[in-house]
């Protein structure tokens, strides 16, 4: 606690952070007129990383085990998995092929967010924000996940529909009974090529903003609380748990969306236009 108030002491006001993660001291440099270095952000999602594979290792190690208690229950879980994801996609031999892909997403931003609450208490002690970051909060990272998604997405309808049909879908889909009628389905065409660009933005906005709120709210009543004295006690841990309880709520929320999405966006990749 007095690492909080000595934090706060030293500032007029909350940290508020920036839309997208701050370089390190030292780790950054200049190339071409463009900034390149290590951010706050990269730093936190190495070390998230690092842990989630320690995780997964030994996670694989007990799954080849014969004598693992949880091996049934696991094989349970993934083709409750592989059903949800066909329901979703309404091709299950496809559902196959990015089941991995769109649930490896959700495990990813489901646990890097619960990953992320955890750095918000260490942030609000200590005040390494010049070093640490919540992972999703910072705009690149969100943005980074959509295209993905989006990209793969493109290549799965290049592969469907192959280049010239998937190309007129585009650009000139003259399809119709009158002229009319094939006019408007080209303008609805280019209308869908803008869309797929405000997919990635809608996708990616979506986490970061709702992330990055949680953290500036978190951050805020940290700091507002920070002041209150109860009998010389700091007394802020008790007023953010229930704004933290609530983020974790988010976190799973946001996962969610995001495997909602992107199996939408996958199912569009495989249906046959006209």
């Amino acid at each position: 606690m007095s690492a909080v108030a000595e934090t706060v002491s030293h500032e007029v006001g909350p940290h508020i952070p920036s839309m997208q993660g701050e370089f390190l001291h030292g780790l950054s440099f200049d190339l071409f007129g463009m900034h390149f270095g290590i951010s706050n952000t990269v730093l936190s999602t190495w070390i998230f990383m690092i842990l989630l594979f320690v995780v997964l290792v030994l996670f694989r190690i007990n799954l080849k085990s014969k004598k693992w208690f949880f091996k049934t229950t696991w094989m349970i879980i993934v083709g409750g998995l592989y059903d949800m994801t066909a329901d979703f996609v309404g091709n299950k031999k496809f559902a196959k092929k990015i089941l991995f892909l769109v649930w490896g997403m959700f495990i990813f931003i489901l646990l890097s967010n619960i990953f992320s609450l955890f750095l918000d208490w260490i942030i609000t002690f200590t005040g390494w924000h010049e070093y640490l970051r919540p992972i999703n909060s910072d705009l690149n990272t969100t943005f980074g996940l959509s295209l993905t998604i989006i990209v793969l997405s493109h290549f799965v309808a290049v592969f469907h529909r192959w280049i010239p049909k998937y190309l007129k879908w585009y650009f000139f889909n003259f399809h119709g009974h009158g002229v009319f009628e094939k006019s408007v389905n080209v303008f609805v065409g280019w209308l869908h090529l803008v869309w797929e660009i405000v997919k990635i933005l809608s996708l990616s906005l979506r986490l970061f903003w709702n992330i990055f709120a949680g953290v500036v709210l978190i951050w805020m009543i940290a700091f507002l609380t920070g002041q209150i004295n109860v009998l010389g006690l700091h007394v802020w841990e008790l007023f953010v748990l229930p704004f933290w309880i609530f983020e974790l709520f988010v976190a799973l929320i946001q996962a969610v969306v995001f495997f909602v999405l992107s199996s939408i966006y996958f199912k569009q990749a495989i249906e046959d236009h006209h």
